[in-house]
Order: structure tokens, then sequence, then C-alpha cells
């Protein structure tokens, strides 16, 4: 019998400045009931994020793909990466720019989706996307990049891996040219959000609403009534300004 779901923490710089340190620590405490995994390349030193947890598993990768984040997009773009974790149902994808608000994992894994994440900041999704033009051709260049920038440290994600698998196989040719446009920024998320289900709904995704239940970028939470399960854009740049964290225990 399958797992219902792992964790996965990808480490592209194992030198985690002291917000990254913080957003680890929440995520090893608040989701300690479930299976949690280190992502990195292979001969990383991990000496100091062990120091959270030492017997934490870890599963290596060649190091190409995590030069940049834009390398880490393509890893996420291959039927390997998610097949190397098949004895589980689903995947909570966490890099350390998101921050688990409630443990709600097992009741979002439960609502039929295969793919939830927090909406992109600013991308206009619905203008760029509407017509029968861009449903045929595709988004022009410009749009891409605009709906790419819009993902930036928007690093949180569930999915089922084996309707990801299945996407990626039935996509392979626009998969393999997403995976090779080094010049279109967080090429994964826009090829999950604009290519997964152009022509065919590949992937059950929930609606605008019940998206903004299931994660929020931490810009957004200004004015929001409700806490989601997750935040995200989360920097070093940011955390002192963002009003959530200003609320939180010092101990937090």
């Amino acid at each position: 019998m399958k797992e219902l779901v792992s964790v996965i923490v990808p480490i592209l710089n194992p030198q985690i400045n002291p917000t990254e340190e913080k957003l680890l620590h929440h995520c090893l405490e608040i989701l300690n009931n479930y299976p949690l995994i280190f992502v990195t390349y292979e001969g990383a030193d991990l000496s100091i994020i062990k120091e959270h947890n030492e017997n934490i598993d870890v599963v290596q990768f060649p190091k190409t793909y995590f030069q940049t984040r834009q390398d880490l997009s393509r890893l996420l773009l291959t039927e390997d990466f998610y097949e190397r974790f098949n004895w589980a149902e689903f995947l909570l994808i966490h890099e350390l720019n998101s921050w688990i608000v409630k443990d709600e994992l097992y009741y979002w894994c439960k609502q039929g989706y295969d793919y939830l994440r927090a909406a992109p900041v600013h991308a206009d999704l619905d203008k760029r996307t509407d017509g029968i033009i861009p449903r045929i051709l595709g988004l022009k260049e410009p749009d891409k990049q605009a709906v790419g920038n819009a993902y930036n440290d928007n690093g949180l994600y569930l999915c089922r891996i084996e309707r990801m698998v299945e996407t990626l196989k039935s996509k392979k040719r626009e998969a393999y040219r997403y995976r090779h446009n080094e010049s279109l920024p967080n090429s994964d998320s826009v090829f999950w959000e604009i290519e997964a289900n152009r022509f065919w709904p590949n992937l059950r995704k929930p609606t605008p609403v019940v998206q903004n239940y299931f994660a929020k970028n931490a810009f957004d939470m200004a004015e929001s009534k409700s806490l989601p399960f997750a935040l995200t854009g989360v920097l070093r740049s940011n955390i002192e300004s963002l009003s959530y964290f200003q609320s939180l225990p010092e101990a937090d």
C-alpha cells in the first residue's frame, strides 16, 4: 500500500541563510507526521541542514539540476523526478521560500485534485489565455515570460505523482521544449499552469477560490481575512515586513 504523501524539500545551496533555516525548522516541526526527504545534488554537504534532523532521508540527482532555480525547473519537468518517489500517491514540493500555516496536508490530499499551488502574482492569466488562438497556438513568448516572472519564489505545490507522470508522457515534446527554454523563468510552473491542460484536462485543478484556501503569496496576506494552508514568497528580504510574520510569537 502506498504512502499518501511525501514532503520533498529541494536544497540548491546547502549554505542556507537564517530565513531559510527558520522556514526549514518550521517545516520539519509542523509536518513531522509525514515522510520528509531532502532533494539535492550528488556530493552536497548537508551538515548544516542535518543539524535540524540528522535522520532525514536524502535523494540525490545530478548537480547540473541544482546550480540555479532555473536548473531545478528542468528537473521538475522530468518523469524520472516523480517516478523516484512512486511509493507515495502525492508529493508536496516545499522550497525554502514557503511556510505551512496549519497542517491540513491530509485534507488537501483527499480533495480530488491533481495539482495545487498558489496563484501567480499579477499575471493576468485569464486575459493572456482567453480565446481560441492562445489555446491552439499557445502563448506568445512575452506572455510566457510574464507568467514565468509571476511565479518567482512561488515554491510550494501538491501533486498526484501518477497524473504528473502521465501528463509529461502525453506532452513529451512540449515538456522537452520547456526544459530547454533557458530564457523562460520558472519554466516548470509555466508548463503546469498553461500547457498541461491546453488541449485536454490532464490535471484536475481547483477553482481560484479553492486555490486561495490552499496557498497564497505572503505579499497578498495584508488584506486577507482568512489563512490558507500555506504561504509562499517568504524571503530574507521581506519576512520582517510581512504582516503574517509580524503577528507570530518570537519563538516561531
